[in-house]
């Protein structure tokens, strides 16, 4: 009777560490296609056919479509260029360039990958619709107080994320070809 249930508290054990360790690699981004290119996390191969199991497995559970090979890359940044975690009490520059693409977005979202929402009814700049100084540059401010010029408001209080969309980019599904010098820059500028 002892040996019958060691055996199924090892197996009770062995099932939970399972389930455990599935949702945890399930809870971010693949640890298997992902590149980083400074702050910027790229999942290479997220909407191909060679895209692995966790990352199909956490697109599945996400309901996102992710960009396919000719479309484009998504680039998704938790952390500044010094590493800190973004957090909304503070102010952040964003910019002055991006890789190249046709068409690209700049987004604030929650863990989930959802749009942050604010009063301002703000949720992401196109590059369409940018302010640029000379050369093409810009500069993005990312704060939760009205700033001048582009301004992308945080909403709820706590972390958040920027995801950077690049559009009919000829970098395609190749995020290994991004180079550090091109991504934008993440930079602290103050904090309330």
């Amino acid at each position: 009777m002892i040996a019958f249930l060691k055996i199924l508290l090892t197996m009770a054990a062995g099932i939970c560490l399972g389930l455990f360790i599935t949702a945890y690699a399930m809870s971010g981004a693949s640890p298997f296609d992902s590149v980083r290119v400074g702050p910027w996390i790229v999942s290479a191969h997220a909407g191909s056919m060679e895209a692995d199991p966790y990352t199909r497995a956490i697109i599945e559970r996400s309901g996102e479509i992710p960009l396919a090979n000719g479309e484009g890359i998504q680039m998704i940044a938790w952390t500044d260029d010094a590493g800190r975690r973004l957090d909304s009490r503070c102010v952040y520059s964003v910019g002055p360039h991006v890789p190249a693409a046709r068409y690209w977005t700049l987004s604030l979202i929650d863990k989930r990958g959802f749009p942050v929402g604010n009063l301002a009814e703000r949720y992401g700049f196109r590059s369409s619709e940018i302010l640029r100084s000379g050369g093409g540059r810009f500069v993005i401010t990312v704060a939760a107080e009205v700033q001048p010029g582009n301004w992308l408001p945080i909403g709820a209080p706590g972390p958040f994320g920027l995801a950077l969309r690049l559009y009919d980019s000829p970098l395609g599904a190749t995020a290994g070809e991004i180079e550090r010098s091109a991504a934008p820059r993440i930079t602290r500028t103050g904090c309330g």
